[in-house]
């Protein structure tokens, strides 16, 4: 196999005389991009010199087989090209060099469907033994083969018409920089995106169900999820909620270049009931200590052992009972268990950590999981759609897990979640269990929490306070913690 050395371009041309499929590349086509789902082409090719050489490759059609395709039109489109692209294409044809580019200018060049990597950088006159150096240096950051359309470069060019520093933008939270070194050689690193980061606090009544509320006050539905999932071991959103209740949370907010991008975590959050109950919850990171999640004020973890339901959202259509007209078999029987009605496909979660100990179909229950968890607690979770990735039997699932989706299998008229509970071999109400919930946060671990949260709690209070709290300027790298666009 043919290395890089002094002129890239007729080596490359060498090398795709010697892996010669060619890609469906239209000559037409625009210049901003690499569909590097195709250079997977080069079999016999060691991945990292073959993504290397794939992504530089100057054109993967070959003049001969276009002819051989084309026949007279070939030449005739041929002459409509741009001098420098046959350039690029027969790099032993003496032709006149491009134009130096102008010095000290910015080049900005897009992916799109139908060039390589190579053709991009060529498509902005930057010189081939560079942009040898430049992709070589890009692909210790990243795989040149996930590079998609969309993707953005920027090139910053030196006072001699070099490049100084290159910019690779895949996302929001994934870009890269290339810069020049002094010693001449390329260096990439991931770039750090600066953001403004906004902390809010929003309180409100609920006057419909928990969406339709938050969005009343202008917040999004992904934010009502995550208020819902803190709560979820207290609070079952389905059931438990009344009009009339209230809530109030802080959450981070971020923004760049004034235009909001999106919601992080919720700092800090409260339910308040008609009747009076009180629920708030705390966001503590504690690295001293390990300890890290939601706490009450007396730093009890929401954490515990069971939710309160496998469900975020559900409707009740059976109810745990000795005497249930079953609506196929039509008779009277048990029903050991709760139906809870939710759209095909609905994530069903492991309400507590355990051991699964069957998976598979079980005559009327249809596909069924049941996990065996401490303490002689078995639950059931019946006419599954499929299985969640990863669940098989004698394997361990956590709190939370996706475990199935709900269906219909087995007997079944709709798609629901036939939920079942058992303790000690009897049968239980899976509405009824008792909570138990984790351990308290002691000495100097909840000394630090208190002080920490205290501005949180005082906040959550304050109804009449401002609705931004904060706003700081931030460097990130990957997506925040939380983070829902």
């Amino acid at each position: 196999m043919p290395e890089l050395g002094e002129d890239p371009a007729k080596e490359l041309y060498a090398f795709e005389e010697e892996y010669s499929e060619p890609l469906s590349i239209a000559p037409s086509a625009d210049l901003c991009s690499v569909n590097l789902d195709l250079l997977g082409l080069l079999d016999g090719v060691s991945s990292a010199d073959g993504m290397y050489r794939a992504a530089l490759a100057p054109d993967n059609l070959m003049p001969s087989d276009a002819q051989a395709m084309h026949g007279d039109d070939f030449s005739k489109e041929k002459e409509d090209l741009p001098a420098r692209q046959h350039a690029s294409n027969l790099p032993e044809k003496k032709t006149a060099a491009p134009d130096a580019p102008p010095r000290g200018q910015v080049r900005t060049v897009c992916l799109r469907p139908g060039m390589t990597l190579y053709r991009a950088l060529k498509s902005v006159d930057i010189h081939g033994k560079e942009i040898a150096r430049l992709v070589k240096a890009l692909g210790q950051q990243i795989n040149l083969r996930k590079c998609r359309p969309g993707d953005k470069i920027t090139i910053f060019l030196d006072e001699k018409g070099g490049v100084d520093t290159l910019i690779y933008d895949r996302g929001l939270f994934d870009s890269y920089v290339v810069s020049r070194g002094a010693s001449g050689t390329f260096l990439a690193s991931k770039k750090k995106v600066e953001l403004e980061r906004h902390v809010n606090r929003v309180s409100g009544t609920f006057t419909k169900d928990l969406y339709g509320s938050f969005v009343q006050q202008g917040l999004s539905k992904a934010l009502a999820l995550k208020f819902a999932d803190i709560f979820a071991t207290r609070l079952d959103f389905n059931t438990d909620i009344h009009l009339g209740d209230s809530f109030s949370i802080i959450y981070e907010e971020y923004w760049r270049n004034g235009t909001r991008l999106g919601t992080g975590r919720i700092l800090a959050a409260s339910y308040s009931s008609v009747s009076g109950k009180v629920y708030t919850a705390l966001y503590f990171d504690d690295e001293k200590s390990g300890n890290s999640g939601y706490f009450a004020p007396d730093g009890t973890p929401f954490g515990s052992y069971f939710l309160k339901s496998p469900l975020k959202v559900y409707r009740v259509t059976s109810r745990f009972t000795s005497r249930r007209f079953h609506p196929i078999l039509k008779v009277y029987r048990p029903h050991y268990g709760v139906d809870l009605a939710a759209p095909t496909g609905t994530p069903v979660m492991a309400v507590a950590d355990g051991v699964v100990s069957f998976v598979g179909w079980q005559r009327g229950y249809g596909r069924i999981v049941s996990i065996d968890h401490p303490g002689g607690y078995t639950t059931y979770y019946g006419h599954l759609s499929r299985f969640g990735k990863g669940v098989k039997k004698g394997h361990k699932v956590h709190q939370k897990q996706i475990i199935g989706y709900v269906g219909r299998s087995g007997y079944a008229t709709g798609p629901h979640l036939d939920y079942r509970v058992k303790k000690n071999g009897r049968w239980i109400n899976p509405f009824g269990i008792r909570i138990r919930t984790a351990t308290k946060l002691k000495k100097d671990a909840l000394a630090r929490f208190k002080e920490v949260t205290a501005p949180l709690v005082s906040a959550l209070s304050d109804s009449q306070g401002p609705k931004i709290l904060a706003v700081e300027k931030t460097a990130v790298s990957s997506l925040p913690d939380g983070w829902s666009g």
